[in-house]
């Protein structure tokens, strides 16, 4: 782990794409999933619960 001075984001901001540019697109998607994961158990939403889903229908709207 590295330590940085609020002066050094720049120099952090360099870290990090670097970083991630040297991971595969398998390693960046897990990495979204694990932080996915975490954001909703500090939610305390349950990730298999049953949600609602979203039905959208396109109509074609005859011309008057």
């Amino acid at each position: 782990m590295k330590k940085y001075r609020l002066t050094d984001a720049k120099k952090q901001e360099e870290d990090a794409l670097r970083y991630w540019a040297s991971k595969s697109i398998k390693q960046k998607i897990d990495a979204m999933e694990q932080i996915m994961k975490n954001f909703y158990e500090v939610q305390g939403t349950n990730l298999h619960e049953q949600r609602l889903q979203r039905v959208l229908k396109i109509v074609k709207l005859s011309q008057s």
